[in-house]
C-alpha cells in the first residue's frame, strides 16, 4: 500500500521539494485551540514545546490532534534526549520530534538510537496511532515510520558545532536546527545572538546542512531584517516566536494604544 501519513508530513515535503519555506511557531499553552487557530493563520506547522512548558502527554496529543484538523503538521520538542522519555512522544507519531541538547557527537547518536526500532536502534515497538490503530500492519508501518516523521537534532553547544559534518553524516539525521540562547552560552555570550562568532557558529551549523542536502530550520524572534538573513540561506523551515509572547506582545500594545487614545 502507499505511504500511510497523519500528521502532514508530506506537506511539508512537497514545499521543501518546491523551495519553499514552512512557516511555523511555537506552542507552550494547554489549550489546543491555540493550534487550531494558527493552522486558520497558515502555519504550516507548529512546535509543541515539552522543554519549556508544563504541557503533558495529554495534552501534546489535543495539539496534534487539533493541528491534524487544521492541515497543520506538529514538530515536538521533547524534555530530554533519553530514551525512556522519548518513546511516549514518538508513539504519539507527530511529524517531527526535536531532541534538545545536542552538545556532541555522543548527543546525536544516542538521540538517534533511540528515534529508530532494531537493527538500527533501541526504540521499543508499540505503535498505535501511528499504525492507524491497526489498519497498518507491523511490515508496512516499519518500514513507513522513518519517511513519515523527521528526528530533528537541536545544536545547542559550541563542541557540537565543531563536530557538525560528523553529526550530519550519522545514519538517521532528518534535520536540524539550532538552539540560540544554549549554544551562545557555551560560547560565554548568553543570548547575545548578534555577537559575530555566534552568527558564524549558527551559520557553520546551517551552511553544512544546506550542503548536504538536510532539511534546515531556525527558531527566531519576529524581525523582518532577521528573517530575510536566515531565510537567505537556504532554510527548509523557520519558527517564529511563539503562542504566548504573541499574545502577550499583541494584548500589551492594544491596552497601551488604548491607554494613549483615553489620556489624549
Amino acid at each position: 500500500m502507499g505511504i500511510y501519513t497523519l500528521n502532514h508530513i508530506d506537506k511539508l515535503k512537497d514545499k521543501w521539494n518546491r523551495g519553499e519555506v514552512c512557516i511555523g511557531t511555537a506552542v507552550q499553552l494547554t489549550d489546543p485551540t491555540i493550534s487550531e487557530l494558527l493552522g486558520e493563520a497558515g502555519y504550516d506547522f507548529i512546535w509543541v514545546d515539552c522543554e519549556h512548558s508544563s504541557l503533558g502527554l495529554t495534552d501534546t496529543l489535543n495539539h496534534l490532534r487539533t493541528a491534524r484538523g487544521a492541515d497543520t503538521a506538529t514538530f515536538i520538542r521533547v524534555p530530554s534526549n533519553d530514551p525512556v522519555i522519548m518513546k511516549p512522544y514518538l508513539d504519539l507519531h507527530p511529524a517531527g520530534i526535536i531532541v534538545p541538547r545536542i552538545n556532541n557527537i555522543e548527543d546525536a547518536k544516542q538521540a538517534i538510537e533511540s528515534f529508530r526500532y532494531p537493527p538500527n536502534g533501541i526504540r521499543g515497538f508499540g505503535p498505535s496511532r501511528g499504525a492507524g490503530f491497526g489498519k497498518i500492519s507491523a511490515p508496512d508501518y516499519l518500514e513507513q515510520v522513518e519517511q513519515q516523521m523527521l528526528l530533528i537534532l537541536q545544536i545547542e553547544h559550541i563542541d557540537a558545532v565543531n563536530q557538525i559534518d560528523a553529526i550530519l553524516d550519522l545514519p538517521g539525521v532528518g534535520s536540524i536546527v539550532t538552539g540560540p540562547a544554549d549554544l551562545s552560552g557555551s560560547m560565554g555570550f548568553m543570548n547575545e545572538f548578534g555577537h559575530p562568532k555566534v552568527v558564524e557558529a549558527i551559520e557553520r551549523v546551517y551552511k553544512a546542512a544546506i550542503r548536504k542536502g538536510i532539511p534546515t530550520g531556525h527558531p527566531t524572534s519576529y524581525d523582518p531584517q532577521g528573517l530575510r538573513k536566515w531565510i537567505g540561506l537556504g532554510l527548509s523551515w523557520i519558527s517564529v516566536d511563539g503562542d504566548w509572547i504573541t499574545l502577550y506582545q499583541h494584548a500589551k500594545h492594544v491596552a497601551d494604544d488604548i491607554r494613549q487614545i483615553s489620556s489624549s
